[in-house]
């Protein structure tokens, strides 16, 4: 069983913000933002579980074309509480209604929830200088994203519900 962990909020950003910053630029969006909630819980799943995600990383596999990884890692996250141990057994649509509300946090507060969208011409400009501000905006998005699954365990529960 997964849950997370009761400690005060401030704390929980401070430890997100430790893990983030202990795996700087080498690893990708969809890593830091599950490895950082993962920290979060008290949960069976190993953090090695992250492996799953290094291929949701920049839009998945690097395109740039699909979801962003921050995005993928949020969900992910939020699927150790609140996802079903069980196919078919267990409630997958209170699950969809948990990710939508984050999904929805994230596209609301940034405009979009595709890489591309997000990064922009950052990724047309070959200089060090834009790819200094992509990885800038990404950790931006890596922060936020985790502070907005709180938001959406705060909203729905931090302990998974009848599974």
């Amino acid at each position: 069983m997964t849950k997370l962990k009761n400690t005060e909020r401030a704390h929980q950003l401070r430890e997100a913000e430790a893990v983030q910053a202990a795996h700087g630029d080498r690893s990708n969006c969809a890593e830091r933002v599950f490895l950082s909630l993962h920290a979060l819980m008290e949960s069976d799943i190993p953090p090695t579980a992250v492996c799953m995600l290094t291929g949701m990383g920049g839009g998945v596999g690097g395109a740039r074309e699909g979801i962003c990884g921050a995005v993928s890692g949020g969900v992910a996250a939020l699927g150790l509480i609140h996802g079903r141990e069980h196919p078919p057994e267990g409630d997958r649509l209170w699950t969809y209604e948990v990710c939508r509300d984050f999904v929805s946090r994230f596209q609301t507060a940034f405009g979009a929830t595709v890489c591309r969208e997000l990064v922009g011409d950052l990724l047309r400009q070959p200089t060090d200088e834009a790819e200094a501000e992509r990885k800038a905006r990404c950790r931006h998005y890596t922060l936020a994203a985790v502070r907005m699954c709180l938001e959406t365990l705060d909203r729905y529960g931090t302990a998974p519900r009848g599974r």
